[in-house]
């Protein structure tokens, strides 16, 4: 092709040369697929820029997804807390009034206890009296009692010594005439002083006893307070006790209450930032519905510059084959020019003919270059298939959350990040392209039986598929799968209303819809 073109244009410079004329060359609408192309291109790249928006604005709302199951999990574990708090601050206080009443009991021990040491303190001042006083009567009775003891034995001593009754009667103060008498009354004073001594011992011997009795009595009043004493001391300590306990669990209470309060408090702040990521996520949703907008219109825009450009090179190689015919007319005139060596009009009319070949080609070829590239550009260059032979139930984006299965974030709809495929249970469903399989498991709870297959670098991107709800698999991880093989079969595992397929592309690990790609 490249060797013929450079042939015609060698061909049409010779007869140029040789007839020298020059001619306009016509345009043959290349100037309209030129600027087809450019739009293509400005197109495409504004949907390349609207896809890595939408890219970014999916990775924000799965970042925000996951900081609000934190902030859930966070609120959770606080009212947790909090409860915890409040059984614990609830028992404290249940056990406060037992510790105020061990107080209480402690304190009037203590003061029982006191009373009883001064009870005994003053029952032993009352018998240390008392001895004091039996101790001056013992004292008193025994000078007494020495002192008839000393009179009875001088009258003695006395009669003793002067072996008559002289001495006698004036020691009684009698004449002798009535010493008869005076015997009589000296005897009567000897009994009398007798009496008295024996008075004087009996009542020194109980005032001895006594005092022995008032000494034990006064040991064991001793005794009784020194036990008192010593329970008295060990009820001040006990007092002491109980109130470091109700001091602790004072303590422990007001520690419970600040703790609690400031528990209680966390919670608006999270309830704030759940709010806060709920707004923002909400936000996002709505960025996220009208890039998909945008790129479902570009992408239509891009189709509707691709027909037009189609119609375009169509229209090229229309010219191309006119330039072709304008070739073989001017090769004919150029051989009846030369065998009937025709006229310099003839020559005129073959050049110019030669230069609308040359020219005409030229286009075919820029346009031929052009449609070359652009096919290189086209969703076809993924190499994708659609898996499975049946009809689309719902594409890629925003949705209501679809009766019967789980509300992911509690909004009433989500970014649906796939395209569903209906038709029943046990449809075969195909690999898209070839690859090798990552994942054959059940691993994610709401996809249910899925398969992940790796297809490497296409297009300078890593190309994932997953295919998720099957009723089973038929292939395993490690296995390299062609495309159009059958990897398993369609069902409503996981969350799902009924037997479908769900069909996801991850470029570079992001869901991209996978309707730019088939």
């Amino acid at each position: 092709m490249i060797q013929r073109r450079f042939s015609n244009a060698f061909a049409a410079a010779g007869i140029i040369a040789v007839l020298g004329v020059t001619s306009v060359v016509p345009a043959f609408g290349q100037d309209r697929v030129d600027r087809l192309e450019r739009e293509l291109d400005d197109s495409r790249d504004e949907r390349d820029r609207l896809d890595d928006s939408l890219s970014n604005l999916n990775d924000e709302k799965e970042n925000l997804d996951s900081d609000r199951g934190d902030l859930n999990a966070s609120l959770e574990g606080l009212d947790e807390d909090i409860a915890n708090k409040v059984t614990e601050l609830q028992d404290l206080q249940d056990e406060l009034p037992g510790a105020q009443q061990a107080v209480e009991d402690a304190e009037a021990r203590v003061s029982a206890a006191q009373q009883e040491v001064n009870s005994l303190n003053n029952r032993v001042a009352e018998a240390e009296g008392r001895l004091s006083d039996i101790q001056q009567e013992i004292e008193a009775s025994q000078q007494e009692l020495n002192l008839a003891q000393d009179e009875v034995g001088q009258i003695a001593a006395d009669a003793y010594k002067s072996g008559g009754v002289n001495d006698l009667s004036f020691l009684l103060g009698v004449s002798d005439s009535s010493l008869p008498e005076a015997m009589g009354m000296a005897q009567q004073a000897l009994r009398i002083q007798d009496s008295q001594i024996a008075d004087v011992s009996q009542e020194n011997a109980q005032d001895v006893n006594a005092e022995a009795r008032l000494e034990a009595v006064e040991a064991e009043i001793r005794e009784l307070k020194s036990q008192a004493e010593d329970a008295l001391a060990a009820e001040k300590s006990a007092r002491e006790e109980a109130n470091t306990a109700k001091e602790e669990l004072d303590g422990m209470i007001d520690t419970n209450e600040r703790l609690t309060e400031e528990l209680e408090a966390e919670r608006p702040r999270i309830e704030s930032a759940i709010e806060e990521n709920r707004s923002a996520a909400s936000d996002v949703n709505e960025q996220i519905l009208e890039q998909q907008e945008k790129v479902n219109s570009q992408s239509s825009e891009i189709s509707d510059l691709q027909s037009e450009y189609d119609e375009a090179v169509a229209e090229a190689e229309a010219k191309r084959k006119a330039a072709a015919e304008a070739e073989r007319k001017a090769r004919e005139a150029e051989q009846r020019a030369a065998e009937q060596r025709a006229t310099q009009e003839q020559k005129e009319s073959a050049a110019q003919a030669r230069d609308d070949a040359d020219e005409a080609d030229q286009e075919y070829q820029a346009a031929e270059e052009k449609v070359t590239e652009q096919a290189a550009d086209t969703g076809s260059a993924w190499g994708l298939i659609v898996p499975i032979n049946t009809y689309q139930t719902s594409g890629f984006g925003w949705r209501p959350t679809p009766a019967g299965s789980y509300d992911y974030g509690g909004r009433g709809g989500y970014v649906h990040t796939g395209i569903d495929y209906g038709g029943g249970c046990g449809i075969p469903i195909k690999a898209a392209r070839s690859g090798t399989v990552i994942n054959a498991d059940w691993a994610v709870s709401t996809a249910g039986n899925r398969v992940v297959i790796d297809h490497g670098t296409v297009n300078g991107d890593l190309l994932a598929t997953k295919y998720h709800h099957m009723t089973r698999y038929v292939v395993s991880p490690g296995q390299s799968v062609s495309q159009g093989e059958v990897i398993g079969y369609t069902g409503t595992t996981g969350n799902s209303t009924g037997c479908h397929l769900h069909f996801e592309t991850l470029r570079n690990g992001s869901a991209v819809n996978p309707a730019g790609l088939l």
